[in-house]
């Protein structure tokens, strides 16, 4: 049959083209298939990061005078990334080894201890090669809390703060004085 011969009906294979574009755009709508969109080329894909600059800096009296874990994760796998959205430091930490032999390809994670006072700069030819969907910062305090921040892979840079009982995550704006 040609495509005249049956009024108002495309060729199966341009109607398995709308199907399948149809079925991708339901499951990515209502959460079923993650990235489904970016599999066809339709919706965001994985990135590098644009820090210039990350720097981690503890206070005088950071972790309450004691050394502190600092871990920045980036995760490749959006189902690991709603995962880790919600868990506080004190899980991550604790399960932070089974969940890397449990994906080993979904997350790189920088770890590093910073004590009281110290300030590290952390080389941006770390992650030039890697590609994510968003990177987090876990630290390991001794005191209750979430500990625990989200970075914006668009971000020209980050400074960590490390304060006596929690931390922030402060974006570098280019041009703005730090």
């Amino acid at each position: 049959m040609t495509w005249n011969s049956r009024p108002n009906v495309p060729p199966a294979p341009m109607r398995r083209g709308v199907l399948m574009l149809m079925l991708a755009g339901v499951l990515n709508g209502c959460g079923v298939v993650s990235g489904a969109g970016a599999l066809l080329g339709l919706g965001p894909k994985p990135v590098e990061p644009d820090w210039k600059t990350l720097a981690l800096q503890a206070s005088d009296d950071a972790n309450d005078n004691s050394a502190l874990a600092v871990d920045v994760v980036l995760v490749r796998d959006t189902a690991v990334l709603e995962s880790l959205l919600t868990m506080p430091a004190s899980k991550w930490f604790a399960t932070r080894a089974d969940v890397r032999r449990s994906f080993p390809d979904a997350l790189t994670v920088y770890s590093y201890e910073i004590v009281p006072s110290q300030s590290i700069k952390l080389n941006d030819k770390l992650w030039r090669s890697e590609k994510g969907w968003a990177a987090l910062v876990y630290a390991s305090y001794a005191t209750p809390g979430e500990h625990r921040a989200r970075l914006l892979l668009s971000a020209s840079g980050y400074v960590v703060r490390l304060g006596a009982q929690g931390f922030e995550a402060g974006e570098i704006r280019p041009g703005a004085a730090q």
